[in-house]
């Protein structure tokens, strides 16, 4: 966890090196640390195994972790300190950079910049004006192989009546908490983006008791305890519910399943981009993504990722053609404007129930 001397701290070279900016020496002096603000659990554990470790003995500058944020808090920080930024670069997944970038939270990137070296190998999808894409999944339903035994197979069987207070849905501050509203809307046969149809659906939904997960591990938790029979979850990470020996499987909805990937970009105001770019491009080396392929069966966004991981996990992470070319991209610009609205929404029909 972060505190404020660390990051104080972070920062305090670089400050003292723009007082003394005549002396070319101190222009280029170190800090003692730079700070990520990213996610806790597991994940948090396999960026201090893969990249944090890896900068550290590569630049002799120490990595600390805010891992208490919540995604948007973590925008809201940012903003919050930029004329004196505590904090370097921050993670979010796909569907909240928009807001990051609308609210000035976050650097623009040159990704011909010369810290940038594996940025060539990544998938161009992944490589973004303010962010890079590390990691990569599909998000569906996963379920209890043992107690349901008529598999749901699309969206709209999540509503189905016997799944009462054992569904497990993330929370509207958790990275894809506004999903429901979408995946809502699809399930009634409407666009992803008709709010009115999937707010009904969300309001069909609460009648039926879910459980609200605040984090994955938590959602995760849920599904191998046997407290939740099914749910929201990322292909990726039903193995690792499986590894946990629970009876679980995932579906591939029949309206499609839904593209997420998760990256890093740099906070608004850093006093250490170029330790921060470097740190982005370690996020990128093939190496340093199998630790997500390990711990969570994440696809890399590294072309070459692929070839580092041993057949049977190589199958875990991968999805295949068919399956790409029917993942839904969810209008992330769109959604990213209407949040205020939705989780005032979201938070006044759970507050009714």
């Amino acid at each position: 966890m972060v505190n404020r001397r660390d990051v104080l701290k972070a920062g305090g070279a670089a400050a003292f090196a723009g007082v003394m900016g005549a002396d070319a020496s101190f222009a280029q002096a170190k800090p003692e640390a730079i700070s990520i603000m990213t996610w806790g659990g597991l994940w948090g554990d396999s960026l201090k195994a893969g990249v944090d470790t890896k900068f550290e003995q590569q630049q002799q500058v120490r990595v600390v972790q805010d891992r208490g944020s919540s995604p948007v808090e973590r925008i809201a920080k940012i903003r919050v300190n930029v004329g004196s930024q505590l904090f370097d670069l921050f993670q979010l997944h796909d569907g909240l950079w928009p807001l990051a970038i609308a609210q000035d939270a976050v650097e623009p990137l040159d990704p011909r910049a010369p810290n940038f070296s594996n940025i060539a190998e990544a998938y161009p999808s992944m490589v973004h004006s303010h962010w890079v894409g590390q990691i990569f999944s599909a998000t569906g339903i996963c379920y209890n192989t043992r107690e349901v035994k008529q598999p749901p197979a699309s969206w709209a069987d999540l509503w189905r009546p016997e799944f009462r207070g054992r569904i497990v849905l993330p929370e509207i501050s958790h990275s894809i908490g506004t999903y429901i509203v979408a995946i809502g809307a699809i399930a009634a046969g409407k666009d992803a983006k008709d709010a009115d149809a999937g707010f009904d659906m969300f309001q069909r939904m609460v009648k039926l008791d879910p459980i609200f997960a605040r984090d994955t591990d938590s959602i995760m938790n849920a599904l191998a305890t046997g407290e939740a029979v099914v749910g929201l979850l990322y292909k990726s990470q039903t193995y690792t519910v499986q590894d946990r020996k629970a009876p679980v499987a995932w579906v591939y909805p029949s309206e499609g399943a839904i593209a997420i990937s998760w990256g890093t970009g740099i906070a608004k105001g850093t006093k250490n981009r170029e330790l921060a770019e470097k740190y982005i491009n370690l996020t990128l080396d093939p190496e340093t993504q199998t630790h997500f392929a390990r711990a969570f069966n994440y696809a890399g966004s590294n072309k070459k990722m692929l070839d580092l991981l041993d057949p049977k996990l190589r199958e875990r992470v991968q999805l295949s053609e068919a399956e790409i070319s029917r993942l839904i991209h969810l209008d992330h610009a769109f959604m990213s404007q209407q949040r205020t609205s939705w989780v005032d929404r979201w938070n006044r029909i759970v507050a009714g129930r």
